[in-house]
């Protein structure tokens, strides 16, 4: 229900840019809409299209367009928008937001083509609609398409989801931002000023490209994606103004186009040099991980969980509070696996940890240490707290069997030890002492929860 009422808008803002030499100063409806349908696969069904299309109609109708001219245009726009999507259905989500290895690759070809489709629509317009030659409109709707793709669309794919536009969430961004983040935008206003100063001499449009390129290292693909459109719309803007070009310097409809089409693909240079960026930085996050995280359990292996967990443990002994670490094993794990399998264990272990992860606090640091055994630091945590948590996963346990694929359960419950530390930042030290109390819950019948010696006498000391 959003698209069409947004694509009319967008339509009346291509619409009432001023035109020069019959073009509109930009249009970016097409893209708008090919942007939405990529983003949203849902909402490519034909009530939408018919919406759509209805949307492009009632703008130029509203504008004072003939009819004759506003069914060719809008037939054309509607072609190359399926032509388009049609080429980017087979694509992954990743591929969908430009952060494959080949996204920039992938989405120009369907650029190309359907921008290759305008062009045929322009054979038969330009003569109808302008008076001009068919080679003229083929040449003029291409590389207008192509323009307008490449420029608007790399924004619409790479914006950020809703969840992620939060007033708080901005402000920590902003919190956490660093002045000389700034330098590359700096650079880029610095060289574009340049460009205007050396009067828009032959080769001044291309002054942005090392700022362009900085920027597209230095910030997300959104980020480099609007400022690539920023530059695209200003040198649009300079070219209909003159503060670049003179109208004497481009008296011809292809001397336009022919600054707009390399405008444009400086515009997509940035683009493409995020994309990879982007591709880059997430392969090294998936190798991340591989190695912080057990597979099985989607919990930090021992290495990760003694860093991640050791850095809790001394922001909260820091703030003068007391943390909690437990050792946790799962009961009678060996029987397990010989009576059910070991496919049937991997099965308890990852119930067990899905368990685990929702009975703990978010701020709370879990690990896999290997086997059957896990381990929680708990900052910011009272001996009463550690024991209400303790509680409440041995009770967790205790209330239901954990349902296998096959159909079969199996009943489980663990041993927890738990110490509550105060003064020594040392996960190591803790981690034994929480060890030694989960022996004594072990040897005192299982299935239920100890504290460790030291944490009891320093909590009656207290």
């Amino acid at each position: 229900m959003a698209l069409a009422p947004g694509l009319f808008l967008v339509c009346l803002a291509g619409i009432l840019s001023q035109p020069y030499l019959g073009l509109s100063t930009f249009w970016p409806a097409n893209a708008f809409m090919l942007g939405m349908l990529v983003r949203f696969p849902g909402a490519n069904r034909l009530s939408v299209w018919l919406n759509c299309a209805l949307a492009f109609f009632l703008a130029d109708l509203l504008m004072g367009t003939s009819l004759v001219r506003n069914l060719t245009l809008n037939g054309g726009n509607l072609a190359t928008v399926a032509t388009a999507c049609y080429l980017l259905r087979p694509l992954s989500q990743y591929d969908r937001i430009l952060k494959g290895r080949k996204s920039t690759i992938h989405v120009l070809r369907a650029i190309l083509v359907a921008s290759l489709v305008a062009g045929m629509f322009g054979i038969f317009a330009n003569p109808l609609l302008f008076g001009g030659s068919s080679k003229e409109g083929f040449l003029f709707w291409t590389a207008t398409e192509m323009v307008n793709y490449v420029t608007f669309l790399p924004v619409l794919l790479t914006l950020p989801r809703a969840t992620a536009w939060k007033v708080v969430a901005a402000r920590q961004w902003i919190a956490r931002s660093n002045p000389r983040n700034l330098l590359p935008l700096l650079a880029l206003i610095g060289s574009i000023a340049g460009a205007v100063l050396v009067g828009g001499r032959p080769g001044a449009a291309l002054f942005p490209i090392p700022a362009l390129l900085w920027c597209a290292l230095a910030y997300d693909l959104f980020l480099t994606a609007c400022v690539s459109l920023g530059f695209a719309l200003w040198t649009l803007f300079a070219l209909r103004t003159g503060l670049m070009w003179s109208p004497t310097e481009l008296a011809a409809r292809s001397d336009v186009i022919s600054v707009r089409l390399g405008v444009s693909l400086v515009a997509l240079t940035p683009i493409a040099v995020g994309s990879v960026v982007a591709a880059r930085n997430d392969l090294l996050q998936r190798y991340r991980l591989l190695a912080d995280y057990d597979p099985l359990t989607n919990l930090r292996n021992r290495r990760a969980f003694l860093d991640a967990g050791g850095a809790a443990l001394d922001r909260s002994l820091d703030a003068g509070q007391s943390a909690a670490v437990m050792m946790l094993d799962l009961d009678h794990f060996k029987s397990i696996n010989d009576q059910y399998g070991h496919r049937a264990g991997d099965e308890v272990l990852a119930a067990f940890a899905s368990t685990l992860k929702n009975l703990v606090r978010a701020q709370d640091v879990v690990g896999r240490l290997g086997g059957e055994e896990f381990a929680v630091v708990l900052p910011d945590c009272t001996l009463v707290d550690a024991g209400a948590i303790a509680e409440r996963i041995n009770s967790a346990l205790r209330s239901g069997p954990v349902g296998l694929e096959d159909g079969r359960s199996i009943q489980t419950t663990v041993s927890i030890g738990v110490h509550v530390e105060r003064s020594e930042p040392n996960l190591e030290n803790a981690l034994g002492l929480a060890d030694a109390a989960l022996y004594h819950a072990k040897h005192n019948g299982r299935n239920r929860f100890e504290i460790s010696s030291k944490a009891s006498l320093a909590s009656a000391a207290a």
